[in-house]
């Protein structure tokens, strides 16, 4: 198994109904010192917008993935976040399908992301591939 996982989450449209982002990430293998991904796109990203005051502050987090009760499902979760708790990455396609948390897709229609389904999937078998896992929301 490798290491160490960090996803980085840049947000780069604000606008008054959502936060489009882009996630990417880098993966290391302790072990034997090397990269093994390097700074590889992963998806587009949809959060609340900027004056719902339920964004994710900037920071760096460490990611877990364990059983969601609300989901009934295992979810990545952000931990330590300050001023929040259950802070996930899961399916949705609109700023409605979240309350504070990031929802991976496609952007491709505004204030939309499209197959997010498949995206969280990924990101929990990229997640679980590796020993520790941190995103960077920048």
């Amino acid at each position: 198994m490798k290491q160490d996982l960090e996803l980085f989450l840049k947000r780069v449209a604000f606008k008054d109904n959502c936060t489009i982002g882009r996630l990417k990430f880098n993966g290391y293998d302790d072990k034997h010192n090397n990269i093994v991904e390097d700074n590889k796109s992963l998806c587009d990203t949809l959060e609340p917008s900027k004056i719902s005051r339920m964004l994710i502050p900037t920071g760096k987090y460490k990611v877990i993935v364990n059983h969601s009760n609300r989901f009934n499902r295992d979810l990545p979760l952000l931990l330590n976040v300050a001023g929040f708790t259950g802070v996930r990455i899961h399916r949705g396609n609109t700023a409605k399908d979240t309350q504070g948390c990031v929802l991976p897709g496609k952007n491709d229609k505004i204030a939309w992301v499209s197959y997010s389904t498949q995206y969280e999937q990924k990101i929990i078998d990229l997640i679980q591939s590796y020993q520790k896992c941190w995103i960077t929301i920048l």
